[in-house]
């Protein structure tokens, strides 16, 4: 008597759990640049950290994104980003994890985890979360774009599926496996769907989709646009679902916490989009499942149709542009049909009224700054080099320093913007550079600009975010004959990052002009400000670079490198597009 007597107290408490509608807590989210949170100038790159407060109700959850790009399991702790994030956790949060794809990447030392100790640094995350009172759920990361699964078993994969799940099961967590989810619905639910997982769920946009890459960007292998973060958001909610209805491995305590946060996920409507024509064979957006007030996109790829209006399912006009984005869902199931000329006239669609009192989406904190080094501002002079050439379009000043060990100078000729920055003769000199950049690359390229006399080669760790690149530099032969050297396959994310210039010999570094990438939207932080302000970046098109006195009879480009064989206005036309000016 006394043992169902027990029994029963124990399910009228479990019981009384999955009920409550009042506890609070907050989801800490870490990961990658697949998670992490962005900012509006480059929409509509989105990671699921950033929406997966729509999924919650407001008015219990709280969501906490401290995921960053560019970082692994490893980096994000040895960085302090873990201590950070659970910093003002309390006990009964949660703590999402996520990570794989830089863990994988054994190019770059930098970031790249053995498989052999991924496990271990998992571990970590599930040990703090418990010393915190913080409840963890592993998170297997994203497929790649593509038929193979990188990460699960196979020849040449990374299994951070299986090691993730069997750190899980091994402490009695719940795994939710967004991996499988993502593969199987990338290889299978969209079959046959030509370039749609591409084009409307990874980042691989048009020229002219949207304003903030208005010559397109190809970004579609591993960054996602809001409707692909969004999918994973919901794939996420699925899945926890079905760990708290099939998951016989957890904890008691496990179950009883998950019963918590499933609990506060919100209704999900069906939200259903359609064509008027019979035979429409280009591509078009798919059903979704998301709670009210979730933003939504709606767009087609006619192949030979003419598109016409996006229409509600009350015939409502909604918007004549064939990619409509930046509005919210109803609290109701819906369908939205895509006009095309010639097809059946709008036929209203019966549906129930909005639901009311549906709860509020989460709120949703972004990342912490990638560095505690005070940025300076910069004037707007110092700011103007933001577009060099075609091959080089973002051009940074680097006469500045927000910290470094040598002095700004402008005693040799030949410079290109507010001087140079002369790095002191020591093998521990350095110069610290604070750097944002409004676009992710994986393979970007890194020019520096720079001149030194002398015999020997100085060779230099150039660090860009958490990447570290060992680099010579060769002598110019004089301090006012200036040279370039590269640095192939960056990986720059879309954040504020440091770009550090380390000697690596006893003579120091050489004299530092500019840098420039390969990629647009690449600046100093300090000119966030003069960006703002103008509300376009300045072009050297309309403005001569800040050159030192030259000696006349001569052509450079925008960058100030001196062109060889230009005597006339006929050797200029024969020149590639760009920008020069003659002397």
């Amino acid at each position: 008597m006394k043992s169902i007597l027990k029994y029963l107290l124990a399910a009228s408490v479990f019981t009384g759990v999955a009920v409550s509608d009042s506890t609070s807590f907050t989801i800490h989210v870490v990961g990658d640049s697949t998670v992490q949170t962005y900012k509006d100038n480059v929409y509509p790159q989105t990671g699921w950290g950033q929406v997966i407060g729509y999924f919650f109700d407001g008015a219990r959850v709280k969501v906490n994104n401290a995921a960053l790009g560019g970082r692994s399991s490893r980096t994000f702790i040895e960085e302090g980003r873990l201590d950070g994030a659970l910093q003002s956790a309390q006990k009964g949060d949660f703590l999402f994890v996520q990570f794989g794809h830089n863990d994988r990447d054994y190019s770059k030392a930098a970031r790249y985890v053995d498989p052999k100790d991924f496990p271990g640094y998992i571990q970590k995350y599930v040990d703090a979360g418990k010393k915190k009172g913080v409840n963890v759920i592993l998170i297997s990361p994203m497929n790649l774009n593509g038929s193979r699964n990188v990460f699960s078993t196979g020849s040449n994969n990374y299994d951070a599926r299986g090691m993730m799940q069997t750190v899980a099961k091994n402490n009695k967590i719940p795994f939710v496996d967004l991996n499988m989810k993502s593969y199987n619905t990338y290889n299978n639910t969209y079959k046959g769907m030509g370039d749609y997982v591409t084009r409307y769920l990874y980042k691989k946009l048009e020229k002219g989709e949207y304003p903030n890459y208005p010559d397109g960007v190809n970004d579609g292998t591993t960054h996602f646009q809001e409707m692909g973060s969004m999918g994973h958001a919901q794939m996420i909610c699925e899945e926890l679902e079905d760990n708290l209805k099939n998951n016989t491995n957890l904890s008691a305590e496990a179950k009883t916490a998950l019963t918590t946060l499933v609990s506060s996920i919100k209704k999900r409507y069906t939200i259903k989009v359609k064509t008027n024509l019979s035979n429409y064979n280009g591509l078009i957006t798919q059903t979704q499942y998301f709670p009210a007030g979730s933003p939504m996109t709606l767009r087609v790829t006619p192949n030979g149709q003419t598109f016409e209006k996006w229409v509600d399912d009350d015939c409502k006009e909604l918007s004549n542009k064939m990619i409509y984005y930046g509005f919210k869902t109803k609290a109701r199931d819906i369908t939205y049909t895509a006009m095309f000329k010639g097809g059946a006239a709008c036929t209203p669609i019966a549906h129930g009224s909005e639901e009311s009192g549906t709860a509020n989406s989460s709120s949703s904190g972004g990342p912490e700054s990638s560095s505690s080094v005070a940025v300076t501002e910069l004037a707007e002079g110092l700011c103007s080099l933001d577009a060099g050439t075609d091959a080089w379009p973002s051009v940074i000043d680097m006469s500045n320093p927000e910290m470094g060990d040598g002095w700004t100078e402008s005693n040799h000729e030949g410079y290109t913007g507010g001087g140079f920055f002369n790095l002191d003769n020591s093998a521990y000199s350095k110069a610290t550079y604070m750097v944002t950049s409004d676009q992710s690359a994986e393979h970007a390229r890194m020019m520096i600009r720079y001149a030194f006399s002398g015999s020997s080669s100085r060779d230099m760790k150039i660090t860009v975010d958490n990447g570290t690149y060992d680099v010579v530099f060769p002598s110019t032969g004089s301090w006012d004959k200036w040279d370039t050297v590269y640095v192939d396959n960056v990986w720059v994310d879309a954040l504020d990052f440091k770009v550090i210039l380390q000697s690596a010999t006893a003579d120091g570094g050489p004299n530092v002009d500019m840098i420039a990438f390969d990629m647009k939207d690449v600046y100093r932080t300090g000119c966030k400000a003069v960006r703002e302000k103008n509300n376009q970046r300045t072009s050297l098109a309309a403005k001569k670079p800040a050159l030192s006195p030259r000696k006349s009879g001569f052509t450079v480009n925008a960058l100030g490198q001196k062109l060889q064989n230009v005597n006339n206005r006929e050797d200029l036309k024969k020149l590639p597009k760009g920008n020069y000016f003659s002397f």
